[in-house]
């Protein structure tokens, strides 16, 4: 997520909160920034409603939904063409489906089906469970991290909480069967129909979250899944036998609170891992890279980072100048910076730029990417490689890289992000759409999972060693 300024936002909340009349004045707030800081539907599990009154008292409860999104999408939106998407086209195609919907999973569904005709991974809707998840900073799932590497279906990564890891599954297997089902066939099943998302990269997201899914609404809670030890899938079947794992997995719940590792490598260099721009990981990653300022290079390692704040992002970057520099630029639906207070108060301007600092670090950069890379990653990927600062090295990241301003509430306790802010290189440069082309191309292979072998680091550290 790109979640754009959104500390002045709570700061202005403060400023404005003795007068509600003012804050949902559509001339003191015109992109609606304070009403959304300030909602009371915005306290978890709010409003929320379930779909078990009379068929027409459901239809209304619906059609008040989609109609909030479908209307906030059409006047907010930060593209008046809708990225060439005809969005009145889009309410026809998905007004029923939503409205027949038969249960509340599926609804929700349907209106972020809508929502995705856009192309744009930001603008989404997220059903009240989503949100509850994600306020509590908990995800569920199988643990798995799944791709597919030389025409199969590999495990990139297990999480150690998760059914999968204590049945013996590790990175660099092959998975053959999804319930009884070849796996690779209902994967490609799943990308075929995937969600309209920003790019190639971010769609190969949706079979995953359809593999988790099915596991949370099989009527035994679990997923049988197949996993064969040898690097090919094409093995004798005596050998199949006892070369595999047939396992019934289960998704868990597992803390999604964003993490910060640091250390100097044997070789010198430091190294930075960051899993989401946190402001509470502000303060801790500033202190580690003041403690690399006597290394020769530095490695901000990003993959897998799915952004978060704006101004974490910047403050970032910062670390990196010690004189005034244009980093980016911004663009709005109406051309104008986002402001608030009669344009008093501005939340964005033309040029994005950070101010330098004089406990700079002045050593060499690089960035480490992938395909899960977005939004704030890209962000700072992206500033740090067009100005020159730093060299990016792994895979093209998401191109996910649009801002919203903040969460609106849905009736009956879903939420609408909408992207309202392009942002573009200092060279005018769009990522979204696009992504983050890297300086060096490093993918792990199947042998690299399979050993353990972190070849994207590789070339990251012979990048900082020898640029």
């Amino acid at each position: 997520m790109w979640r754009a300024f959104a500390r002045f936002a709570r700061i202005a909340g403060v400023f404005c909160g003795v007068s509600m009349t003012l804050v949902c004045c559509t001339s003191f707030d015109p992109y609606n920034v304070l009403q959304r800081q300030n909602n009371p539907h915005n306290q978890s599990g709010a409003g929320e409603w379930s779909f078990t009154a009379s068929p027409e008292a459901t239809t209304a409860l619906r059609r008040d939904a989609l109609n909030f999104v479908w209307q906030t999408i059409h006047d907010r939106y930060c593209r008046a063409d809708y990225n060439g998407v005809d969005w009145i086209a889009a309410r026809t195609k998905w007004e029923p489906i939503a409205l027949n919907a038969a249960n509340d999973d599926a609804f929700w569904e349907a209106l972020d089906q809508m929502a995705g005709e856009l192309g744009d991974a930001h603008t989404r809707v997220e059903s009240p469970s989503a949100v509850q998840r994600r306020r509590a900073q908990q995800s569920v799932s199988l643990g798995l991290g799944l791709r597919v590497i030389e025409g199969q279906l590999v495990v990139g990564a297990v999480h150690r909480e998760s059914d999968a890891f204590w049945a013996g599954v590790r990175p660099g297997m092959v998975v053959l069967q999804i319930d009884t089902i070849d796996a690779l066939k209902r994967w490609t099943q799943w990308q075929t129909t995937s969600r309209k998302s920003s790019t190639p990269q971010a769609e190969a997201r949706w079979p995953l979250r359809q593999l988790n899914a099915l596991a949370q609404q099989s009527s035994s809670g679990v997923v049988r899944m197949v996993f064969a030890r040898e690097l090919s899938a094409n093995v004798h079947a005596d050998k199949l036998e006892t070369d595999r794992i047939d396992a019934f997995l289960k998704p868990r719940q597992a803390s999604a609170r964003p993490t910060l590792f640091h250390r100097v490598l044997p070789s010198g260099i430091g190294y930075i891992r960051l899993s989401a721009f946190s402001e509470s990981l502000r303060t801790p990653l500033l202190a580690a890279i003041a403690e690399f300022k006597d290394t020769p290079a530095l490695i901000l390692d990003l993959r897998g980072n799915g952004g978060g704040s704006a101004a974490m992002s910047e403050a970032l970057i910062g670390a990196f100048f010690k004189e005034k520099t244009l980093i980016g630029r911004t663009e709005t639906r109406s051309g104008q910076p986002v402001s608030f207070a009669f344009g008093a108060i501005k939340l964005t301007t033309p040029e994005r730029h950070v101010p330098g600092r004089a406990d700079a670090y002045t050593g060499r950069v690089v960035v480490l990417i992938d395909g899960l890379s977005a939004s704030a990653s890209e962000a700072t990927a992206a500033a740090l490689q067009s100005t020159g600062r730093a060299k990016v090295v792994g895979e093209t990241s998401c191109g996910c890289l649009l801002a919203y301003l903040g969460y609106a509430s849905v009736p009956g306790g879903g939420e609408l992000a909408y992207s309202e802010i392009g942002l573009s290189t200092a060279q005018g440069e769009r990522v979204e759409g696009r992504g983050v082309v890297p300086d060096v191309l490093a993918v792990d292979g199947l042998a690299d999972l399979r050993w353990q072998r972190d070849r994207p680091l590789e070339a990251a550290v012979s990048m900082a060693l020898n640029q």
